[in-house]
């Protein structure tokens, strides 16, 4: 128990700095702007840059979650079932969900708002109302990330 908590914070920690870089490359390289309109909606429209987006998005979580359970199967004494796997993948998830929640949409995005971010004056970007519904509406999507990646970690090693 001791080390599926330790490797959770631990890849759940440096996960949320690679997910950091991961916003900012979107940002910076206009996908982000590509997927989401003003208000924060993803838009209807399909394009090369909104496939990649999504597509990095999708190989992000899985790999993050894999290899947080390539990690766990490392360090503990015992072979970790599914179950196992799939706690220490969904903590992984919680921990940068509930970091992208809190740092990066509250404190960045909607308290201190900086000009080189150039995000729009929108209720999206200034209330957290709508940051934590997508936050509700993003736990399924861990859950079922993380039985993927455990299912990945068991079938591939």
């Amino acid at each position: 128990m001791n080390s599926l908590i330790v490797n959770i914070l631990t890849i759940g920690g440096i996960g949320c700095l690679v997910f950091t870089a991961f916003i900012l490359f979107m940002a910076y390289s206009g996908i982000a702007s590509e997927m989401r309109d003003e208000e924060g909606n993803f838009k209807k429209n399909r394009n090369l840059k909104t496939v990649l987006g999504g597509t990095l998005f999708i190989f992000f979580l899985i790999g993050i979650l894999y290899v947080g359970n390539l990690y766990l199967m490392e360090s503990a004494e015992e072979s970790p079932g599914l179950f196992q796997l799939w706690i220490n993948s969904f903590g992984i998830f919680f921990l940068i969900h509930l970091y992208d929640l809190v740092i990066l949409d509250y404190f960045v995005v909607i308290k201190w708002h900086p000009k080189f971010l150039n995000l729009p004056d929108t209720h999206y970007y200034k209330s957290f109302r709508p940051h934590l519904h997508g936050f509700i509406k993003g736990i399924p999507i861990g859950v079922g990330a993380s039985f993927i990646a455990s299912v990945l970690t068991l079938v591939i090693n």
